[in-house]
């Protein structure tokens, strides 16, 4: 038999060929809290059949559930895991994780909330909303002044219902979370609290073999807003099935992750707690959009001005990550012209193609060997001209191509990073809320 209270550690994969899966298991006599790894599910309570040595709980998924059945040998739990005619499986061993349980979103008293996330190649951190400050945390739950930053800030203090820094209690904000599989794309449904229907999102990757992980900061966010979030691996990576289209921007390859968002946005738009005005996000979704599918809004964080397929020189990465950023001053703009590819018939055709409202955050400027292009000119000329009859706003910000400050301008100094730009989440959730698209 299973002594409880009993945690167990470890990874799954489903199906068995895809990338492992961190989980954490904490059993409390017949229920126990699952969490899973970083942009998946967390802190969920399912029920737990344990029959002498064999162990079965389901996890909440769509269209069918994730089934976990194992087996106790010594130390050990392993046994397969299933999601409607998929296959994989899950080993376990004794033990808590400290940080795997503590992902997801905590609110204060007077409305602050804070984040805990973790991706690949960093340490886990702390994320202030809406002043987008950023901590690392250590293994002891220690926390830093910056990203890269483990200690000398403090530490997290778990609580029942939440967790305490710096005196300030920050309870779980519960959201009901899904594990989903639309066509050959694996992904994590995230429903705010409450009854709904609400708005939701599908968060749509841009370049690069990415997993849902990148968007776990904004499925955050949005639970806070009142915003349903759809976050995917993109096709070929992580859990998701079929062939990854690789990094070419050609119709083609546009044309193949934007069916994969469309068939994600007929899902939202289906459910029956989701609004059924839904609206897209990101690069790949103004290909998406021209179908005409239920949108009410679309948002692109730092999308591009001009044709993926012709990128300027200002989009040429440098040793060490991207160009480095140089503010568009407005004594400059008359010298600065957008290079020959902005507005180019990829980004012009999308937005007038587009039948909802339209937003994206532009970066502060690149620097460029022959072309510079200037976000306040291509926002400029593409409000003037492409999107002349069309909700069409744009929101400038000191930032490179991530939301988040690089102190060099290059990503090899984001340990050094503070964390998001100022004005990056006011920015987003005034313009959400000024479209009835948040509570």
């Amino acid at each position: 038999m299973i002594a409880a209270p009993v945690a167990w550690s470890g990874t799954y994969s489903l199906p068995a060929s895809t990338d492992a899966v961190a989980i954490s298991v904490q059993m409390h006599g017949r229920t126990a809290t699952v969490s899973l790894g970083p942009g998946h599910s967390g802190a969920t309570s399912v029920t737990v059949a344990v029959h002498g040595t064999h162990i079965r709980f389901v996890f909440p998924g769509l269209p069918q559930n994730v089934v976990f059945e194992g087996s106790v040998r010594k130390s050990r739990i392993a046994g397969t895991v299933r999601q409607g005619a998929l296959r994989g499986a899950f080993s376990l061993r004794r033990g808590l994780s400290r940080i795997l349980p503590l992902l997801g979103v905590y609110r204060a008293a007077d409305g602050t909330a804070v984040t805990v996330n973790k991706a690949e190649g960093l340490p886990p951190w702390l994320l202030e909303i809406p002043s987008g400050a950023t901590h690392g945390i250590g293994p002891p739950l220690t926390v830093g002044d910056k990203l890269g930053d483990t200690s000398g800030n403090g530490a997290i203090v778990v609580e029942t219902n939440g967790i305490a820094w710096h005196g300030t209690h920050y309870a779980r904000v519960v959201v009901r979370q899904r594990e989903i599989r639309v066509g050959a794309t694996a992904a994590t449904l995230t429903l705010p609290t409450g009854a709904g229907p609400f708005p939701a999102v599908a968060m749509v990757h841009g370049s690069g073999p990415q997993k849902r992980d990148e968007f776990q900061t904004f499925a955050a966010y949005s639970a806070l807003l009142g915003i349903a979030v759809l976050a995917d691996d993109k096709r070929g990576i992580g859990q998701s099935g079929a062939t990854y289209p690789g990094e070419r921007a050609t119709d083609a390859t546009v044309d193949v992750l934007a069916k994969d968002a469309q068939a994600e946005v007929r899902f939202l738009a289906g459910l029956p707690q989701i609004d059924p005005n839904v609206s897209a996000c990101s690069a790949t979704a103004r290909r998406a959009g021209s179908s005409r599918s239920r949108r009410r809004g679309s948002r692109r964080c730092a999308g591009p001005c001009q044709s993926s397929a012709r990128p300027s020189a200002s989009a040429r990465p440098t040793s060490g990550g991207i160009s480095r950023a140089k503010a568009c001053h407005p004594r400059a703009a008359p010298r600065i012209r957008c290079s020959r590819t902005c507005g180019r018939r990829a980004p012009a055709a999308s937005i007038r193609g587009r039948h909802c409202a339209s937003s994206p955050f532009r970066r502060s400027g690149s620097s460029a060997r022959t072309t510079t292009t200037c976000p306040r000119s291509c926002a400029s000329r593409r409000s003037s001209s492409s999107a002349r009859a069309h909700d069409f706003s744009w929101v400038v910000l000191p930032m490179t191509h991530t939301p988040i400050e690089l102190p060099t301008g290059l990503l090899a100094s984001l340990p050094r990073s503070r964390g998001f730009v100022s004005g990056f989440f006011p920015a987003l959730g005034d313009w959400l809320r000024g479209h009835g698209l948040s509570s």
